[in-house]
């Protein structure tokens, strides 16, 4: 055989392994898939403490990446997810309780008060995500974990109702004496992906976060109820882009 055809050959068996691994590299699932999200949270809190009610829901926000990891290298069905979210979670409960009006120098014993909280915390969630096989360029996905957050700031604002029938209102009460610091939750979201262009992809999903620990620490006790507990729900609408 001539030195001609072999080195055609030899192009011509190197240049079909050079197409088959670029073909490989570029339909191989990633290891890691990123992206962006945001969207509203529908909150509202279940307190257990005597002359505690709860004012209805409230809206919040997040926003924040994502990253999911691939635990399955040949497919992409099985990830761990994880991220950096900041939680902004609303919510309004109605009490009874002895209250310091500031502007006033006041110290109001048995006043009704009804308390809009606004507290913003940092998030790391912790779940394991389950996804099909893309059809159409649709997938479903499953996700379930934990979620741990810390309080960057709490606040309120109070409408005081008086014994003797008079009201008076305090806005941008700090209320970090009274709000954990660590707030774990577990949560559970049902969603859908759409790839719009080779990796990127577009989501959407709703889930439901429940908070495994009071909202207030141990050490916040009403001073006619005693000791305050409240769980907070969350139902959140996600929406986002993987790159």
């Amino acid at each position: 055989m001539s030195n001609t055809l072999y080195y055609k050959i030899l192009a011509a068996v190197l240049f079909g392994i050079y197409l088959n691994v670029s073909r490989a590299q570029e339909i191989r699932p990633r290891a890691v898939e990123a992206g962006f999200c945001t969207g509203p949270i529908i909150c509202w809190a279940t307190p257990q403490a005597d002359a505690y009610e709860n004012t209805g829901i409230k809206i919040g926000g997040y926003y924040g990446l994502n990253v999911d990891v691939n635990l399955v290298r040949t497919k992409e069905i099985v990830f761990f997810s994880t991220g950096i979210l900041f939680k902004h979670l609303r919510f309004g409960l109605n009490y009874t309780d002895s209250c310091f009006l500031a502007k006033k120098n006041e110290i109001i014993d048995s006043a009704r008060i009804t308390s809009a909280y606004n507290t913003v915390f940092f998030t790391i969630p912790t779940a394991i995500k389950l996804k099909t096989e893309p059809f159409s360029n649709f997938a479903i996905f499953g996700i379930a974990g934990l979620e741990h957050g810390f309080r960057i700031s709490a606040k309120s604002n109070d409408e005081i109702l008086r014994p003797n029938g008079t009201g008076d209102k305090a806005d941008n009460v700090k209320q970090s004496e009274k709000i954990v610091l660590l707030k774990e939750s577990i949560f559970v979201v049902l969603g859908v992906e759409y790839t719009l262009f080779k990796r990127t992809k577009a989501t959407f999903g709703i889930g439901y976060n429940y908070g495994l620990n009071s909202i207030f620490k141990r050490t916040y006790n009403n001073l006619i109820a005693g000791r305050v507990i409240a769980n907070v729900h969350t139902v959140e609408f996600q929406f986002g882009f993987i790159f």
